[in-house]
């Protein structure tokens, strides 16, 4: 047997267009049939954007048919996922879809080059995907980069994103602060530098080059010199602490955005705050 080459066809992938005779054919599908593909990079699907476009197929019909791969008598999308989803909203029963032959790590590769391309993905959904990648095909980053048609580099910054805390990934995710916000932030030291630093960028709405000179001078800033807390946040923060029995925390930023983080340090203690959000009573 002919052993297949990774990364085949990737372009016929992404433009739709038939990679060998025989290899690809047209069909209508039900919509029902079709699943989400479990290699997909991107984890957001802005519901008003998938509206917009059900009301655009709606009056000029589907202009590109969606591309699928077949496994254990099942169709995944590689490669229209929006389109899909437009189509379940618009309850269609069938819609076009090029079937495709296609190995895993080609249906891998492919739905991570083609969101790439078409820029639907944030920084941290493109590094998850380049880990899944090198993970699911014993890849190093030559050679994922390689495939991707990326610098070496560029797969290099884009997975030390993923070293971030949680709560500054989801920033990056939200659009709260750059790629280069945050690998200036990975100089720091440790998770609660890099997150005091990150809501001090956030508040100031700092630029990249005043992020990194922050970050330079972070070590060498008395700490005399921080700010004093609010003492109308401290006070609130006080009162929800006696609310709810634990540590809580405001953090306030003076364009009038902010959250509050609710600290629980065993599953007991969720399982009481829970209760209390939804039957609005502690547990007894």
């Amino acid at each position: 047997m002919k052993r297949r080459v990774l990364g085949k066809g990737i372009e016929a992938i992404i433009t739709n267009q038939p990679q060998e005779e025989g290899q690809t054919n047209l069909r209508e599908i039900d919509v029902a049939d079709i699943h989400p593909n479990p290699f997909q990079p991107r984890k957001d699907f802005n519901e008003a954007s998938i509206r917009e476009l059900a009301e655009s197929i709606r009056e000029s019909g589907l202009i590109q048919p969606i591309s699928v791969y077949r496994q254990d008598n099942r169709y995944y999308l590689i490669v229209g996922e929006r389109r899909w989803r437009a189509a379940q909203m618009l309850r269609w029963q069938k819609i076009s879809a090029i079937v495709r032959d296609l190995e895993i790590d080609e249906v891998m590769v492919g739905a991570l080059v083609e969101n790439i391309q078409r820029e639907d993905l944030n920084p941290i959904e493109v590094a998850q995907g380049i880990e899944l990648l090198m993970k699911n095909n014993t890849m190093t980053q030559e050679q994922a980069a390689a495939k991707l048609g990326m610098n070496r580099s560029t797969v290099t910054n884009l997975l030390r994103l993923l070293n971030l805390p949680d709560r500054i990934k989801q920033g990056v995710v939200q659009n709260q602060l750059s790629q280069g916000h945050a690998r200036a932030l990975l100089a720091l030291r440790d998770a609660g530098d890099m997150e005091n630093l990150f809501e001090r960028v956030i508040a100031s709405d700092l630029s990249v080059r005043q992020t990194e000179k922050l970050v330079k001078n972070f070590y060498n800033t008395p700490r005399a010199e921080t700010p004093p807390q609010d003492p109308d946040i401290r006070r609130t923060e006080e009162k929800l602490a006696r609310l709810f029995s634990t540590k809580v925390k405001l953090i306030y930023s003076p364009r009038g955005s902010g959250r509050i983080e609710i600290h629980f340090s065993k599953l007991d203690e969720f399982e009481r705050l829970y209760q209390m959000f939804v039957n609005g009573k502690s547990r007894e």
